[in-house]
């Protein structure tokens, strides 16, 4: 029984090394010892060895209304018998099998990055159940349960720190070249692997929903989706097959030459044309992976390749995502009530700015906890909803409350009427800005800082600055896209002078201020009527609309985000910049990769084809010049991987 089974899963190497032995076998008796009878019986042997697995794939194709490059060889190899072309016959079809299996086996080194996301998979977990540790198969963890993960292991969900400190080794996964720190609050994903320190994790994902098996399945759809040149190529191959076909019937028809006729058979298979862009394609998605970039397929590969504008969203694309604040000014009003009537009129918003003055109030500048005053901000009060803060005082629930899209929020609290925003939200209800009030928002735009402005009951009474740091590797990555001609731009619904300041930080030119998510839309689509092909890179929610009109959506920091891996074209798992230039670049080397392997196939079956008419190519010569080109085109695309 474990014999049948290992010539199964061995059995196309088995069939090789059969067909090539009984080729030796007869050539040897043939020549040496001129037995004609014998090597032939074992040349036909050969060939019928390694052919039936080829005519098989012959007959199916030909029963579906296909000729392929099977039906092709079978077609050469019985017309050689036929003739008495024993040698010939049993040589093309052992080059053939050899060509496959070497084929498959270097294929298989494409796929190399799959394979290595699946080995990351911890198989085991300990968890804690009824006050005991035990050992479970990883896939049977169940979401709330408490994991442990021991120093050097690999953790086996997505999940929540809850107790211990520890650097993880996010590279498998994210790419990331840096070990990064982990406490309590933090998520760590299945397959990185813990440094140094226990940690104990509260699963939030396990089994096929982890962060991990997304990527795998991400991974696996890309590498079998087709590419616009894999597509055309299958739908010339279709009809370029049976051509040779009739051009071999039409040469014998002419010349009566059978040899002529059947060689033409051989050289005209488009083996390195079919396989030279999938190899390219596979390679590249699986030297993405590795880096911790997801590319959907390889239409969008294709598409990327092609980029010549990279439009960046600001906030947490250019910068870090985590505003705080960096300056409360009150005028007429105490700088602590400004900033409390702001966070009641933030507390139900999901802006990212809103969690910034949140998180200020609570953490009790410059205010005693229990104190209340007439700016709105009451402590310890009955009818508060959220309770204390552990880190200051809380933060009422406003009683009204409303957003303005792209303007900011109007809310009401104790009878009084708060407006938090831009200077838009403020002109579309009237309201005038002093000119000390605006010329200190000016001055702290000009630093680069968001201003905020919050009015009470009609008057303008304060500023919130709030400060976003950009990221380190922005500059570089905008300078790099630079460098080879992609233009790059910046769109951003912050207000014009914070938006210069940024900008003019990282190195950019064009940027596009005060802009609300339909015009960030409406910019990439101008960018497009200019004739570029536009990449947009955002954090994959509060950007869709630009993202989705984009030639190429790329999402940042999509690791855990379920819905930036389903729907980016491209995801970036880490927040690290320098993979968009790397990324654009690598899809430039794979158009480069594929126009080379097409170029190394067409100028091999012409070569071929200009030797037939001299006589200088024949049958087995002409299998071997086929199987080496095709070994060409994957070496070539190989080199992908390296990128």
């Amino acid at each position: 029984m474990n014999a049948k089974r290992y010539v199964r899963a061995h059995r196309q190497p088995i069939v090789v090394a059969a067909s090539g032995l009984l080729l030796s076998v007869g050539w040897t008796v043939g020549t040496l010892h001129d037995v004609a009878l014998l090597s032939a019986g074992l040349l036909i042997l050969a060939a019928a060895v390694g052919g039936y697995d080829v005519a098989k794939k012959a007959f199916y194709t030909l029963r579906s209304g296909t000729v392929g490059i099977n039906t092709l060889v079978t077609l050469a190899a019985v017309g050689a018998i036929v003739i008495g072309e024993y040698w010939e016959a049993a040589a093309v079809v052992f080059l053939f099998s050899l060509g496959n299996y070497l084929e498959a086996r270097t294929m298989a080194k494409t796929r190399s990055a799959l394979e290595e996301l699946l080995e990351l998979a911890p198989d085991t977990a300990i968890v804690r159940r009824d006050g005991e540790t035990v050992e479970v198969p990883a896939r049977e963890v169940e979401p709330g349960e408490t994991v442990i993960v021991k120093p050097g292991a690999k953790v086996p969900v997505d999940g929540e720190v809850t107790d211990g400190e520890s650097a993880i080794d996010q590279s498998p996964v994210t790419g990331e070249s840096a070990p990064v720190r982990k406490s309590a609050g933090d998520e760590v994903y299945a397959g990185t692997i813990n440094q140094a320190g226990a940690l104990e994790v509260v699963a939030t994902d396990t089994g096929r929903d982890t962060t991990l098996e997304r990527i795998i399945r991400r991974v696996e759809e890309a590498q079998e989706a087709q590419a616009p040149t894999e597509t055309i190529i299958e739908r010339f191959a279709r009809y370029y097959t049976p051509a040779i076909v009739v051009l071999a019937v039409g040469t014998y028809a002419i010349t009566g030459n059978a040899v002529t006729s059947l060689t033409l058979l051989v050289i005209g298979c488009p083996g390195a044309l079919v396989i030279g862009p999938p190899v390219s394609i596979v390679s590249a998605i699986g030297s993405a992976a590795r880096s911790g970039v997801l590319l959907k397929g390889g239409e969008h590969l294709e598409t990327a390749g092609k980029i010549d504008c990279v439009a960046f969203d600001k906030t947490g694309t250019l910068t870090k995502g985590e505003p705080a604040v960096a300056n409360v000014d009150g005028f007429g009003v105490a700088d602590d009530d400004v900033l409390r009537s702001a966070a009641i009129a933030e507390k139900k918003s999901e802006h990212h700015l809103a969690d910034a003055i949140l998180a200020a109030a609570r953490a009790g500048e410059g205010t005693a906890r229990g104190t209340a005053t007439d700016g709105g901000v009451v402590t310890d009060r009955a009818g508060d909803s959220a309770g204390p803060e552990p880190d200051g005082p809380t933060v009422s629930d406003p009683e009204a409350f409303d957003v303005v899209a792209g303007k900011g929020v109007v809310a009401r609290y104790d009878g009084r009427t708060i407006a938090v925003g831009n200077r838009a939200l403020l002109a579309d209800r009237g309201l005038e800005v002093p000119s000390e009030i605006a010329a200190h928002a000016r001055e702290r735009e000009a630093a680069g800082e968001t201003a905020v402005y919050v009015a009470l009951e009609g008057e303008v009474v304060g500023v919130v600055s709030i400060r976003d740091e950009l990221r380190p590797a922005a500059s570089d990555a905008v300078a790099a896209l630079e460098d080879t001609g992609v233009r790059t731009v910046m769109l951003t619904g912050d207000n014009e002078r914070t938006a210069r300041s940024v900008a003019e930080a990282v190195g950019i030119e064009d940027y596009r201020a005060e802009l609300l998510p339909e015009e960030k839309r409406d910019a990439i689509e101008s960018l497009r009527a200019e004739g570029h092909v536009v990449a947009m890179v955002g954090d994959g929610i509060n950007d869709a609309p630009s993202l989705a009109t984009a030639d190429v959506g790329v999402a940042m920091g999509a690791a855990g985000t379920d819905a930036a891996i389903e729907t980016a074209d491209m995801a970036l798992l880490a927040d690290d910049l320098e993979r968009v230039p790397e990324a654009v670049g690598l899809s430039k080397a794979t158009r480069r990769n594929v126009s080379e392997n097409v170029a190394i196939a067409v100028a091999t079956v012409g070569l071929l084809l200009a030797g037939v008419v001299a006589g200088a190519v024949h049958m087995a010569a002409g299998m071997l010049l086929h199987i080496a080109s095709v070994l060409l085109v994957i070496l070539n695309g190989m080199r992908l991987l390296r990128y």
